[in-house]
C-alpha cells in the first residue's frame, strides 16, 4: 500500500469514527481533501484497509468508553437475536467483528420460511420498522426505535451470503463472547 493510500485509510477511519459516518465514500473524499490529495488519480484504500485502521484507532483512542459502547451494542444485538430466535439469527458486520463505532448499525441475518413472518413478528413485538426490498430480492427491515439502528436481512434464495462479513456470530457464540471478555 502506498504512503498516500495508507494516510487516506487512516484519516478516513478517524473521520468515520469521530463523525459516526456510514458513508465511506464521503469519508474517503473528506480524507483526500484534508490531506490535500486529488480525488482522481490517488489510489483509494479498500474497505478492508479502512476497517484495519478503524480497529487500530479504536484500540489506541477508544478506551473504556468504546469498550462499554461495543459491549452494549452486542448485548442489544443478543436481546434482538433472542426475540427473533425462531429465524436462526446471525450477527454480522462491525458489531460482530469488534470494530463498531457509536454510529454503526447492528446487522442480523435471518432465515425465515417466508419474509412476511419477520414482519408479523415485528408487529407482534410492537417494533416500528421500515421494510424494503433490494434489487436481488433480499428483504431488509430497518429498525430505528432502539438504542442503535438495526438492520434485519432476509436474503432471497438467489442471494449469496455477503462476503464482506467475515465473522458470523450465532446467539450462543455471542453469549460466550460476552461472558469471556470486557467487550
Amino acid at each position: 500500500m502506498s504512503h498516500d493510500r495508507e494516510s487516506l485509510a487512516a484519516v478516513a477511519a478517524r473521520i468515520i469514527v469521530e463523525s459516526e459516518l456510514t458513508d465511506w465514500q464521503l469519508a474517503r473524499r473528506k480524507a483526500a481533501a484534508q490531506l490535500g490529495l486529488g480525488a482522481h488519480g490517488t489510489p483509494q484504500p479498500s474497505d478492508d484497509e479502512i476497517i484495519a485502521e478503524i480497529a487500530t484507532y479504536q484500540s489506541l483512542y477508544g478506551g473504556d468508553g468504546w469498550h462499554a459502547q461495543l459491549r452494549a451494542q452486542r448485548e442489544y444485538a443478543l436481546e434482538a437475536m433472542q426475540a427473533l430466535a425462531r429465524f436462526d439469527p446471525v450477527l454480522v458486520g462491525p458489531v460482530a467483528e469488534g470494530w463498531a463505532h457509536a454510529g454503526s448499525g447492528i446487522r442480523l441475518e435471518l432465515s425465515p420460511e417466508n419474509p412476511k413472518e419477520v414482519e408479523y413478528t415485528l408487529i407482534d413485538l410492537g417494533v416500528d420498522f421500515t421494510p424494503t426490498l433490494a434489487r436481488d430480492g433480499t428483504a431488509l427491515y430497518e429498525i430505528v426505535d432502539g438504542d442503535w439502528p438495526m438492520r434485519l436481512v432476509v436474503p432471497s434464495g438467489r442471494a449469496a451470503a455477503d462476503a464482506r462479513h467475515k465473522r458470523r456470530l450465532r446467539p450462543v457464540q455471542l453469549k460466550q463472547l460476552l461472558a469471556s471478555s470486557d467487550v
